[in-house]
């Protein structure tokens, strides 16, 4: 039997390698990312002392977590169906717990990230203005929709939601890096490029992008460390930017503000109350009264598109859809109560932990918190928002992007990692860690 020896056929560097290239695979779609995580969930089985990485609150969660989907899979009316999305689930955690080994090991694997996904936001934003001004990107990708420009994304049209939800991640690296003194000569490169950010979202056409973007800014605004005088300045560049963005006439401006005016919103319609859209409110009733049928359990991951065809939950031709596109409701449907509880808990453990560094740092004058750790609380925020519309959960891009900052998350509430990065409090008191 061949024993693997990692320093000797160099798998550390290969798998290192592949991590770092993750957000690259995410926009060549979902192939590339799950053949990826799921080899190096593959890896974690054959490194030495997996105690640290197995015994902690983290993987006792998501072991529930794994639990309860795969509970729910088995009373579910399509097994098949639910299986095929929970059973192979445990990949994303082991994934995970690889990727923090990894780090713990090389501590300039998060250095190389940063640069690739500066590299990958850099390039679509140059690609998707190119795309906007001609018609055509860089690969003669024609432009689908005039007010949907998506770059490299194609007919996928989540090029905006792809800069949304990774945009916390590359500011918590460039918080990791570049946060000394001699790197002050950035800081009107960030603000800059995170109005370019801004625009190139814009010109995505993605409403919940948009809007979720503008969330993420207030409360980077808020919760974030220092840096006032940056804040003020950027704030009224933002505001002058958005003031231009939604005056100027445009297919863009139509899609995104007109269209969210005239179709967003809650009213009554024919006695029946209407949520954003009729397309959405029935998503939402007929998920609704899943739940009220299968409270405890749910109906099983991946099953509101075949048992919203039901009688009971279909209302009509709109209702049905592969997820109600709300992440609660889903989880609520899918999973039942049980599933649910999860993301509670998750989103108690995230706001209580922003309000505290609130608290600390403008009562007790104390910085609990590093930017580079708040922004990936932000990063989580965002990702669970409960009343914007949400993709399907248990997609594997979806999934992807849920779990690739962990792993920098665990790395970073060690105890040792403040030290790392020189971190101390207001007054140099450094502060109390919580466990993981």
């Amino acid at each position: 039997m061949i024993k693997i020896n990692y320093e000797i056929l160099n798998e550390k560097k290969i798998l290192s390698f592949l991590i770092v290239l993750i957000p690259l695979f995410l926009i060549s779609g979902p192939f590339l990312t799950d053949l990826t995580i799921s080899c190096l969930a593959i890896s974690f089985f054959f490194i030495k002392n997996k105690k640290k990485y197995l015994f902690n609150y983290f993987f006792l969660f998501f072991l529930l977590f794994y639990l309860i989907l795969l509970v729910s899979s088995y009373y579910s009316e399509f097994k098949m169906l639910a299986f095929k999305s929970s059973i192979f689930y445990f990949r994303f955690g082991l994934y995970t717990l690889f990727f923090w080994y990894l780090i713990d090991e090389n501590k300039n694997i998060l250095k190389n990230l940063f640069f690739i996904l500066f590299f990958c936001f850099s390039i679509l934003i140059f690609d998707s203005f190119f795309q906007y001004i001609f018609g055509f990107n860089i690969f003669n990708m024609k432009l689908i929709n005039p007010s949907r420009v998506s770059s490299f994304f194609g007919d996928e049209l989540k090029m905006g939601g792809y800069l949304m939800r990774l945009s916390p991640l590359l500011l918590s690296l460039i918080f990791i890096y570049y946060r000394n003194e001699k790197h002050k000569k950035f800081i009107p490169f960030a603000v800059c490029y995170i109005l370019l950010i801004q625009t190139v979202i814009y010109l995505s056409g993605e409403r919940t992008s948009f809007f979720l973007f503008y969330v993420s800014i207030l409360l980077y605004l808020i919760f974030l460390n220092n840096f006032l005088k940056v804040k003020l300045v950027f704030i009224s560049m933002f505001v002058i930017i958005t003031f231009l963005l939604i005056n100027i006439e445009s297919p863009f401006k139509q899609r995104l503000i007109d269209r969210t005016i005239n179709h967003t919103k809650i009213f009554e319609k024919e006695s029946k109350k209407i949520v954003f859209s009729q397309k959405y409110n029935e998503h939402y009733i007929s998920a609704w009264r899943m739940f009220k049928d299968n409270k405890i359990i749910g109906i099983g991951p991946k099953n509101f598109r075949e048992i919203c065809k039901k009688t009971q939950y279909n209302l009509s031709k709109q209702t049905c859809s592969n997820h109600p596109h709300n992440i609660i409701l889903q989880l609520l449907s899918e999973t039942g109560f049980l599933g649910f509880l999860f993301y509670l808990i998750l989103n108690i453990f995230l706001w209580s932990n922003l309000i505290k560094s609130l608290i600390y740092k403008l009562y007790l004058k104390k910085i609990i918190f590093a930017n580079s750790e708040i922004c990936l609380l932000i990063y989580y925020v965002i990702i669970f928002f409960p009343i914007a519309p949400f993709g399907n959960f248990f997609n594997n891009w979806m999934s992807a992007v849920v779990y690739f900052p962990t792993a920098i998350f665990l790395w970073m509430v060690r105890k040792n990692y403040k030290a790392y990065i020189g971190f101390k409090g207001i007054n140099n008191i450094p502060l109390k860690k919580y466990k993981i």
